[in-house]
């Protein structure tokens, strides 16, 4: 079942490689995307595609980027060039931050583009950001929000296909690609077979509306 209701629909984390695509798809669509950018400097991006801008940051409260919006699609990430530090203050604790905002704020779609792998006590070569990942997936799970966990394979910037493979196993190994990944996580919002389901997204041999109807 879809419900295709306009959304206010808040992107945290706007300028990373894969919520940029998510936002532009999001533009070109039937909702309504809000950029949440840290850095002034990136607002010339979003201006360019008719977007608006909030500026806020994972580390503080942003209760006024979430006030007025309908749904928020979590796609920050700390990145690979920060410490274990950034990656705890970021992917777990900003990520829980923002659950809270939603709650207190009457927004209830909530979805999170989290990782396959996660597990919190991962040792995996970056076992740091696998375990942040699922202390935060875990929190969200405990909530009343309506969430959907997406978990990608290793991102890449090959051309999106719009064939995938969905499991509900979320350990394994495989690619995404990231115009792939933005598209799953648009059609996410308008699916409500998606609300309380985590799944692993890869590239792969179904088309995406197809393998998402699965769930």
């Amino acid at each position: 079942m879809s419900s295709e209701v306009n959304m206010k629909v808040l992107v945290i984390g706007a300028n990373g490689n894969t919520a940029t695509r998510v936002v532009r798809r999001l533009a070109e669509g039937s909702h309504d995307p809000v950029a949440m950018i840290r850095n002034p400097v990136h607002r010339d991006k979003f201006d360019k595609l008719c977007v608006p801008t909030v500026l806020a940051d994972l580390e503080y409260p942003i209760d006024h980027a979430v006030q007025g919006c309908d749904a928020i699609i979590f796609a920050a990430g700390s990145g690979g060039k920060t410490g274990k530090d950034k990656t705890v203050l970021i992917d777990h604790i900003g990520a829980i931050r923002t659950m809270v905002a939603a709650q207190v704020h009457g927004v209830r779609r909530y979805i999170m583009l989290s990782s396959i792998n996660n597990d919190i006590n991962s040792q995996s070569p970056i076992a740091h950001y696998h375990r942040a990942k699922a202390h935060a997936d875990n929190h969200l799970v405990g909530t009343d929000l309506d969430y959907t966990i997406v978990c990608p394979g290793g991102l890449t910037d090959e051309p999106g296909t719009d064939l995938v493979s969905v499991s509900s196993k979320l350990q394994g190994k495989g690619m995404t690609s990231r115009e792939n990944l933005a598209a799953a996580l648009v059609a996410c919002l308008d699916l409500d077979l998606s609300i309380g389901k985590s799944f692993s997204l890869l590239d792969g041999d179904m088309p995406t509306a197809d393998a998402l109807s699965a769930l």
